[in-house]
């Protein structure tokens, strides 16, 4: 037996359930005769109801329910009920559509605050486009007087030029030393080196017998690509070789890691 379906029977019979109600329990007493036995009894007496002679006290708990039930209903009924809530757009419209006294400070503060968060970041904006422009301009300098170097060097009438090799550590290196044979002016110029870690740097070094000595230190782009300014006077009959190896970034006063590229002096 469930007990809140047969508390709802005598409403049932009075016809004062919820709709919800009313499925429920005529659910429940489809599938329980006895269930069904007692509402249809309940029904009949409430249908005589009206033409007893004398009015019936019902009993004083179902009393007590009845009018719990026809309180707690009235309550729902006669609640005001609660303020819709505004959407943030209706609250904002509200501000602004009240008294300009009220919002015109405050809308002053805040366009002024928006004005200055918009310069701020336009100014922000500007300095990083002028700091990558400083920087692609020098870099393009470089570039530029690295190119007339060669030029230079190219354009001497002593000039000569060697090849230098990429190693089995960088076969796909290359390049050429261009030597003035008068002056000892050099430029070295490579391509095909990859770009090292951080930390490391490229040396050149130049050969006499079995004494290297350092010549230079360089970086490559992103292409792999370089131009170094001998740091030393170079003539054919000075020295043997040159090489290129990867060393610290400070350089060393021998290689001390691979030798990268390999060249000679003949």
């Amino acid at each position: 037996m469930n007990e809140k379906i047969e508390e709802l029977l005598p409403f049932y019979a009075l016809d004062t359930v919820t709709e919800s109600e009313r499925r429920e329990v005529e659910a429940y007493v489809a599938s329980d005769p006895e269930a069904k036995r007692r509402l249809d009894v309940l029904m009949r007496t409430a249908s005589a109801l009206p033409y007893a002679s004398e009015p019936l006290e019902p009993p004083a708990a179902l009393k007590r329910t009845l009018m719990d039930r026809v309180n707690a209903d009235a309550q729902k009924r006669f609640v005001p009920p609660p303020p819709a809530q505004k959407s943030g757009w209706s609250r904002f419209m509200d501000f602004f559509l009240s008294s300009p006294a009220q919002w015109l400070p405050q809308g002053v503060a805040v366009l002024s605050l928006l004005i200055a968060l918009v310069v701020g970041a336009w100014g922000f904006s500007l300095r990083n486009e002028l700091t990558r422009l400083q920087a692609e301009t020098a870099l393009l300098q470089k570039e530029l007087a690295d190119q007339r170097l060669v030029l230079a060097q190219i354009a001497s009438p002593n000039a000569q030029t060697f090849v230098i090799s990429g190693t089995d550590h960088q076969p796909q290196a290359h390049g050429q030393l261009i030597a003035d044979s008068q002056t000892g002016s050099a430029v070295l110029v490579v391509s095909g080196l990859q770009q090292l870690e951080a930390g490391k740097i490229y040396e050149f070094w130049l050969i006499q017998g079995d004494t290297p000595v350092a010549a230079g230190l360089f970086e490559v782009n992103e292409e792999g690509k370089a131009i170094l300014q001998v740091s030393q006077a170079v003539t054919p009959e000075s020295y043997d070789a040159i090489g290129v190896s990867i060393e610290p970034e400070a350089g060393s006063v021998q290689p001390t890691g691979d030798i990268v590229m390999l060249g000679g002096l003949d």
